[in-house]
């Protein structure tokens, strides 16, 4: 959403800076061996610059960007050898990060390449009831730095004058560094966690007018690791995997109230199957 964002914001402006921003929220049940619900809301802001490549070699977009999100989840873990545990928490992360991409030939239609990086920090707490004596409640809070980057490829098809098919593939990495608590009089440490994606699929848009562009889009997000691994007293913790294929479908609708203003708003709502369900809105 953030690299879309940034596109609209400087369609319309050959040179110069121009801001972005986007927010995000929704409810999502992720599959993890057990399963984890999260309600969330996500925010990104910054600026970019956009400008032509002489000569004709198309056309370069480079932004930085301020992201945060907040959220609550509760967690329904299940284990053969020792009864289940319910949970519950808060989560936050607080970023930054930079954005680029590349346009060959200057201007909407042909090939594009795509990348990212971000970093910050993460934390989160967790209660329970089902941890230690009966009736205690047992708690921690963890907090660590995380490291994020992408790298893509894609081509815009442009159809006739108003429709245009935007095919693009895309590999997503994080990293999420370790950390060590304390429950129920236990040490804990959780290890360093990386989540290795690559997402595929076409969003296909229509410009009703000058003013009005409805869009929907299809993508098969395949998940290759997401395992959170954590020893105690140096022996492995069961680890929630979240290994597996996610389908997502978007419904989207591009405005621009004024002509020829660099001005646009974006309203769009996604939909997850698979191993992540639920859906957002942006």
């Amino acid at each position: 959403p953030g690299m879309h964002s940034a596109l609209l914001a400087t369609e319309r402006r050959e040179y110069g800076l121009a801001p972005f921003a986007v927010m995000s929220g929704g409810s999502s049940r992720y599959d993890t061996g057990s399963h984890v619900d999260v309600d969330g809301f996500s925010m990104m802001a910054g600026l970019a610059w956009r400008a032509p490549l002489e000569p004709e070699n198309g056309s370069l977009l480079v932004g930085a960007f301020f992201e945060a999100g907040w959220g609550n989840y509760d967690s329904y873990n299940s284990f053969s050898s020792m009864p289940s545990v319910k949970g519950d928490g808060d989560l936050s992360y607080y970023g930054g990060g930079l954005l680029g991409r590349y346009e060959h030939p200057a201007g909407p239609g042909g090939l594009y390449g795509e990348a990212s990086f971000r970093a910050g920090r993460v934390d989160v707490d967790f209660s329970s009831n089902d941890i230690g004596l009966p009736g205690t409640d047992s708690d921690y809070d963890s907090g660590s730095a995380y490291y994020g980057a992408h790298a893509g490829l894609g081509y815009v098809w442009n159809i006739s004058e108003q429709a245009s098919l935007d095919l693009s593939t895309k590999y997503i990495w994080t990293h999420q560094d370790s950390d060590s608590v304390t429950v129920a009089g236990d040490r804990i440490k959780f290890k360093a966690a990386d989540s290795h994606r690559w997402r595929s699929g076409a969003r296909f848009s229509y410009a009703v007018n000058e003013y009005v562009t409805p869009y929907a889009g299809a993508y098969y997000d395949h998940e290759f690791d997401g395992r959170a691994r954590a020893t105690a007293y140096g022996h492995s913790i069961d680890a929630p995997d979240l290994k597996g294929g996610t389908g997502v479908g978007e419904l989207g609708l591009t405005f621009r109230p004024v002509k020829d203003s660099g001005f646009s708003m974006d309203l769009g709502v996604q939909g997850y199957v698979g191993v992540r369900e639920g859906v957002t809105g942006s």
